[in-house]
């Protein structure tokens, strides 16, 4: 089972303070989690932290703790629990650096779930958590019919900077291919490079060279979104197309899929021919550890930040915008990056795109006659047509997404990465920009880590 746990890193920074607040002394806390389904298995948002002061703790020491969980499971925050939907993750560390759940942890938290699970009249996932002195994070659910454990098979904590903690071992032969890799990042980076799932929509100009950089570095598994086909006019912007896909209109994920089987570099790779309207992308995505974006439109655009929002997934949004001159020359070309993370601001409020945008493109494909007419009249901004494409300035703006990806799983920068959230490279101007943003969108922060609760997933799902 695709399995995953997620926490915003302020939630993981409060969380590590309070189990390892210096006194080298067990230490425990309880998670409340929204929820959500994906197609391998589900992903839990960490909503809030009940934290068990130590002087309310029966018993202490560095290898054993003992604590009144039913003092903070009253009748009254079990309903409120069971109304929002909610799954409960208890979390203890482990001081003495002992790496897996003791004896006495499966002991316990065989009989704390066994009643836990019996609050709920559905198959809601719970169970228990440990951290360790470096802040990795190990966890379980519990098995309600096994009366048994099952691995959470990821935890991650997104915010400026990403961790993920696989529980799948890393192989111990490191294939020639991956050796530079391993030379440069390590053995650890490369190991979670082998085991992360990466979600790409869009696979065309700058979505083909991040799918190339992703399955050259070793990634683990690909989702491809992407509604299209291969056609003549793109055999100049997409990596890897070939004039024969075009003339068979070959859809643009499959032919990817082919061309990364044909490395020979073992990448998992799943295709699905749609956009982001749907709910089988939106499950397939939920099960994504990383996401990028590479789409045009401000409707693919708001609909990636609604999934990202709601469950905690780390979003890079990749565009290229190109103006030529009246005589043939370029006046704008600009390579644009930036990364959204649940306390990040939104694309929308850094202007990479506007509600009314969204409203006419879903007019001009639903009802033409209609948004012709609202746009005449005023009432609609207009759908931006298609720009020029240089497969250069796509290079530029994938590479830069790529490898603000990999600064965020790897920190290797000079400045803190909170300062590269929007990244610009103007090639006619000759320089690059960087920014850090403003606090969270109010209007996403509401939806943030809801999971399938969250109204614009609800909305997105019912579409189609």
């Amino acid at each position: 089972m695709n399995s995953s746990l997620a926490l915003k890193e302020s939630t993981f920074e409060t969380l590590k303070k309070h189990l390892y607040p210096g006194d080298g002394l067990e230490s425990a806390a309880i998670m409340l989690c929204h929820s959500g389904k994906g197609k391998g298995g589900f992903r839990l948002m960490v909503k809030e932290v009940i934290a068990i002061p130590a002087h309310e703790c029966d018993k202490q020491s560095s290898t054993f703790l003992s604590w009144p969980f039913a003092k903070y499971m009253n009748t009254e925050r079990i309903a409120r629990i069971d109304k929002d939907e909610l799954s409960v993750f208890t979390i203890h560390s482990h001081p003495s650096g002992f790496d897996d759940f003791s004896a006495i942890d499966d002991k316990n938290d065989k009989k704390l779930f066994g009643s836990i699970c019996g609050w709920f009249d559905d198959d809601r996932p719970n169970g228990s958590s440990i951290m360790l002195p470096d802040g990795s994070i190990k966890a379980r659910a519990y098995n309600v019919r096994g009366k048994n454990f099952f691995p959470v098979s990821s935890v991650s904590v997104v915010g400026k900077n990403i961790k993920i903690w696989k529980q799948k071992k890393a192989k111990d032969r490191v294939p020639d291919y991956a050796m530079r890799i391993l030379q440069t990042f390590g053995k650890g980076t490369l190991s979670l490079l082998n085991q992360l799932k990466v979600g790409v929509v869009g696979c065309s100009g700058t979505g083909s060279i991040i799918v190339e950089l992703l399955s050259r570095n070793c990634i683990g598994s690909l989702v491809l979104v992407d509604p299209d086909i291969i056609e003549e006019k793109n055999l100049n912007r997409i990596v890897n197309s070939r004039k024969t896909d075009a003339e068979k209109g070959v859809p643009k994920v499959e032919m990817l899929k082919k061309s990364i089987k044909s490395t020979g570099m073992n990448v998992i790779v799943g295709t699905y021919r749609s956009d982001t309207c749907n709910k089988d992308i939106i499950e397939a995505l939920t099960d994504c550890d990383i996401l990028f974006g590479c789409v045009d439109s401000a409707t693919g655009r708001y609909h990636l930040e609604c999934i990202a929002s709601a469950y905690f997934i780390p979003y890079f949004d990749i565009g290229v915008y190109l103006e030529a001159g009246e005589e043939g020359g370029i006046s704008q070309a600009d390579a644009v990056v930036n990364y959204v993370h649940p306390e990040s601001s939104s694309l929308l409020s850094r202007g990479i795109y506007m509600s009314q945008q969204v409203t006419a493109e879903g007019w001009k494909q639903s009802n033409r006659d209609y948004y012709e007419k609202q746009k005449k009249e005023g009432y609609l901004a207009g759908v931006a047509e298609d720009q020029p494409a240089v497969i250069s300035v796509n290079m530029q703006a994938a590479c830069l997404a790529f490898n603000d990806f990999l600064a965020r799983i790897h920190s290797f920068r000079l400045d803190d990465n909170s300062e590269f959230e929007s990244q610009r490279f103007q090639l006619v101007q000759g320089c690059y920009l960087k920014s850090s943003q403003a606090d969270a969108d109010p209007f996403f922060e509401k939806y943030s880590g809801m999971g399938d609760r969250s109204l614009l997933v609800k909305n997105l799902k019912r579409t189609k």
